[in-house]
């Protein structure tokens, strides 16, 4: 698999070991592309004080004119970049902080302007920021992992709505092969929100359900929950997660209310991706790429859930069949790699 012709590209993101960033730089680096890193990491730098502290950054999150004044010196150090660099392409995550202004001003100098959003984009979605619709009206191609947003960015007047899903990265998640004898029943590994909480104390009373994830779920549970006692007392990031993953006989993905009605996140690639056997809502987008009962297992509600649970508590061999049938779509199709050569596909038909 390689691309047309190299590029360089300016990517603009996280780059913490397991963030998108990181993840895009490899499959690009893969694909023989040159990459500028813009960490997003250092913007706090340039940044006035109230977008550096949490209570400010909420009570201006929805002025796009504060906004603006807060992030005028990281746009400015952007915009200093791009124009030092002159790259092909700007390939943004998600492109919080950054201002249209600064997107017109880079696309000026020929340079096409690509965003991947990783979260819903519209209001009233909490990820929402009052720069990302004009954002996507800015930019040459706005990438998303739902097609029914891809049509609502179409009706909104943007350039180029593509439907891109996130993917599988090897090296933090690695493939540990399918674990005869599982140490774990249920698990989740993922963050707190109430929806969560409400959807996973009945079943933290019938299974044995443990939790990874961030201290939230030992503080903002209610106080008699019976989640807290299922918490282990941490967070599971990368390689480690990957391991209880793979050591667990169910992996309960439960997908956020923002994700639906056909979306599929990150998980949805990464369970599958380390060998692990992965039980998730059910939506149009997760049963399309990973057929039902044959490489996808789905609920709709709790009682499906639990029903679910106990028919794939007891069968082995069809969880192992299904993990197995799971981890080649992912390992032929659902790749970095495999994304970030759609994206140069796009750029090539521009």
């Amino acid at each position: 698999m390689t691309a047309r012709r190299s590029l360089s590209i300016l990517l603009y993101g996280n780059f913490s070991p397991v963030h998108l960033g990181k993840f895009y730089q490899r499959a690009f680096e893969q694909l023989k592309q040159r990459i500028i890193p813009l960490d997003t990491r250092d913007s706090p730098t340039y940044l006035t004080p109230w977008l550096k502290h949490r209570i400010g950054h909420r009570l201006t999150i929805r002025s796009l004119r504060l906004r603006q004044l807060g992030t005028y010196r990281w746009n400015r150090h952007v915009l200093s970049v791009a124009r030092k660099e002159r790259p092909d392409l700007i390939f943004i995550l998600n492109g919080d902080l950054l201002m249209p202004s600064t997107l017109n001003s880079m696309r000026a100098q020929d340079t096409r302007i690509f965003i991947f959003h990783a979260d819903n984009p519209f209001p009233p979605n909490y990820a929402n920021r009052p720069e990302t619709l004009p954002n996507a009206l800015a930019s040459d191609c706005f990438f998303i992992w739902s097609r029914h947003l891809v049509e609502q960015l179409q009706q909104l007047g943007v350039r180029r709505a593509e439907y891109l899903p996130f993917g599988w990265d090897s090296e933090i998640f690695p493939y540990f092969g399918l674990v005869a004898e599982p140490k774990y029943d249920v698990v989740f590994v993922g963050g707190w929100d109430k929806e969560r909480e409400e959807f996973l104390t009945p079943l933290a009373e019938e299974f044995k359900l443990r939790i990874w994830g961030p201290s939230y779920w030992g503080n903002r549970t209610r106080l008699n929950s019976p989640l807290r006692k299922c918490w282990q007392g941490d967070a599971a990031l990368g390689p480690e997660a990957a391991k209880i993953l793979v050591n667990s006989k169910i992996v309960l993905n439960v997908v956020r209310q923002q994700n639906l009605p056909d979306g599929v996140i990150m998980r949805t690639f990464e369970v599958p991706g380390c060998g692990g056997f992965m039980l998730s809502t059910r939506t149009q987008g997760a049963v399309d790429l990973f057929p039902e009962d044959r490489a996808g297992a789905y609920f709709s509600d709790g009682e499906e859930c639990v029903r679910q649970i106990k028919r794939f508590l007891v069968a082995d061999q069809e969880r192992q069949r299904m993990a197995a049938n799971a981890h080649v779509l992912v390992q032929q199709q659902h790749r970095y790699v495999d994304r970030a050569q759609r994206i140069l596909n796009v750029w090539d038909e521009l």
